[in-house]
């Protein structure tokens, strides 16, 4: 039951007001809820062979391990988008596949990492990220279970480029990049501020956007320019379970 939800909500697309970056966020929650891992991402590129870009993530540890992979133009979840391939990979101490990803990862937590195309066919736009803090590749179930993730989050966002040609995407992920940089200025606020920790920040962001029907980017947006201010008690605005967990 939780996979069909799942699959419907990322099927649940063609409304006048998507929100790109609303919707990548809730890929990779549905990736936490469903699978065997630490954390995920999604890096999407721009149409017309654009760089790859981190477009959400699960936590401020597998985000700044993924920027990482992204400067340094190595590790499998930049492998697995250029060659249009799953890629397993266990996280060793001494690497000699991607030994500076390697290095980064291992010193993150995590032990191991599966990254999955997101393609249609014979269009790539970009990867799904899933980090593991056991050894060994994903148990095949949750392969191929991340493989209709994957599936399902390119013909979605595919799905509505047809609305406006090609070029409607371009503006979707454009938007969604920028509305990750306005969340992560939020994030900077709330953490220097309240003093509590860029997952806390993040988590209580989305719980508050959630609980009030908002986007999390209008939430942002208030939230640096002072016109919101959240309240910071756990189980205050929502659900309880929500606030707390991860």
């Amino acid at each position: 039951m939780r996979v069909a939800a799942a699959l419907i909500d990322l099927a649940d697309t063609l409304v006048a007001d998507f929100d790109p970056a609303d919707f990548l966020y809730r890929v990779a929650e549905h990736c936490m809820d469903l699978l065997d891992i630490g954390d995920a991402g999604v890096m999407l590129a721009l149409p017309g062979a654009g760089p790859l870009r981190l477009v959400s993530a699960t936590s401020e540890r597998v985000r700044l391990v993924e920027l990482f992979e992204l400067d340094a133009r190595e590790g499998p979840c930049f492998t697995a988008y250029h060659d249009a391939v799953p890629i397993d990979h266990t996280v060793l101490a001494v690497s000699s596949r991607w030994p500076n990803f390697s290095a980064r990862a291992r010193s993150a937590g995590y032990l191991s990492v599966h990254a999955s195309p997101i393609r249609l066919r014979k269009e790539t736009i970009g990867v799904l990220n899933l980090f593991r803090r056991v050894p060994g590749p994903l148990p095949e179930t949750d392969r191929q279970l991340a493989r209709a993730v994957a599936d399902a989050t390119a013909i979605s966002l595919l799905q509505q480029a047809t609305l406006d040609d090609h070029r409607l995407l371009s503006t979707q992920l454009q938007g969604a990049l920028k509305t990750r940089s306005i969340i992560e200025q939020a994030k900077g606020y709330l953490t220097s501020h309240h003093a509590i920790d860029p997952d806390t920040a993040f988590q209580r962001l989305r719980s508050h956007a959630r609980h009030h029907q908002m986007r999390i980017a209008d939430l942002a947006l208030q939230v640096i320019d002072g016109t919101v201010s959240l309240p910071f008690q756990p189980g205050t605005d929502g659900d309880p379970h929500e606030e707390t967990s991860r």
